[in-house]
């Protein structure tokens, strides 16, 4: 079955007209039955509103092979296995493990800078002023301890995106899905 075929045969289950669709996604009428008559075919934008307003998939409709979308599970065969939820899971597991990890290393070595107090200086040589690090800084610094706050802190960043990306991406989806306003 073709993308126009099976275009048609979503929009007639809907009962919707051609101008109807057409007005849902944001296109002309004659975009829409140039689809339907198989002589254009839909960008990759309006293949996912079309996706996303018929709850099928984009493979569904872009795959001839797909004959019937009650067969298949988001646009994929019948036989073949969707990704367990268990990804989600380890996803979020990953991501609040770095931040924990990162959190827990700079409380560390925050602590250790208030039990072992040192003071950092440097003066060149020929140079009339003096640069002192005290605190965390005269910490790290003395004990040559910088690259480990560092790796935390990129661990922390790596963590949080983690964390962050599926919530990203459905924000992004939603910029995708959502029809351009007429101007």
């Amino acid at each position: 079955m073709t993308l126009g075929e099976k275009l048609y045969r979503l929009r007639k289950e809907k009962g919707w007209t051609q101008e109807r669709l057409a007005e849902q996604i944001g296109v002309s009428r004659q975009a829409l039955s140039k689809w339907e008559s198989g002589s254009a075919v839909p960008d990759a934008v309006n293949i996912l509103r079309l996706s996303k307003l018929f709850a099928v998939s984009a493979d569904y409709l872009l795959d001839d092979a797909f004959e019937s979308s009650d067969a298949t599970w988001a646009g994929r065969p019948s036989g073949q296995a969707r990704r367990p939820a268990s990804w989600a899971v380890l996803r979020t597991a990953a991501g609040v493990c770095a931040v924990g990890v990162s959190l827990l290393g700079m409380l560390l070595l925050g602590i250790l800078s208030s039990v072992f107090p040192c003071v950092y200086s440097i003066s060149p040589a020929g140079v009339e002023w003096t640069r002192v690090y005290t605190g965390l800084w005269g910490f790290l610094k003395t004990n040559h301890l910088e690259w480990l706050f560092a790796l935390c802190g990129v661990l922390l960043l790596a963590g949080t995106a983690v964390l962050c990306s599926p919530v990203l991406k459905r924000l992004r989806d939603r910029c995708v899905s959502s029809p351009a306003p007429d101007r």
